[in-house]
């Protein structure tokens, strides 16, 4: 795990997703660039993106496998989403572009925010982690005893999944 700190940035593949060395890379400071295609005339990060490639040639991300990348980015806070993941490949490769040109002024302030906010950041909050799966395995045992077993369960983080943007 060591080495992965020693890394400038990952590339997420689209196909297949980082999973834990994903999260690893993140927790080490690493920055990631990941891909998440929308479907037809959806949003990605706030903004409406088209589709004109026609779906046989374009690179989906309709799979979890495929997603897990831009949900770790998100997880971890402070907004690194809005820049690290892209909506088409042609986005993933300007940003892989943008870390080797100006690696010195806007990549190393990723490696910078994620080593500051690590403490910090629902990504690795394993105890708030641990109290949603308990409150939810609690919800499941109480619906269970009262024989309601085709109910969806959702447990409303009470310290936000989401962080503000800072």
């Amino acid at each position: 795990l060591q080495r992965l700190a020693l890394a400038d940035v990952i590339l997420d593949t689209p196909a297949y997703n980082q999973h834990t060395v994903g999260c690893d890379s993140l927790n080490a400071g690493v920055p990631m660039i990941s891909l998440l295609q929308p479907d037809d005339d959806s949003t990605v990060n706030n903004q409406i993106h088209t589709t004109s490639t026609p779906s046989s040639d374009r690179v989906t991300t309709d799979k979890l496998s495929s997603r897990v990348g831009a949900s770790l980015l998100k997880n971890v806070g402070g907004g690194l989403e809005d820049w690290l993941v892209v909506a088409d490949m042609e986005e993933y490769k300007e940003c892989m572009v943008q870390c080797a040109r100006n690696y010195n002024q806007w990549f190393s302030s990723f490696k910078h925010h994620l080593l500051e906010t690590r403490e910090t950041s629902p990504l690795f909050d394993t105890e708030r982690w641990v109290k949603n799966l308990e409150l939810g395995l609690t919800e499941m045992k109480l619906l269970s005893d009262s024989h309601q077993t085709d109910t969806d369960i959702y447990i409303i983080d009470d310290n936000g999944i989401e962080m503000q943007q800072q």
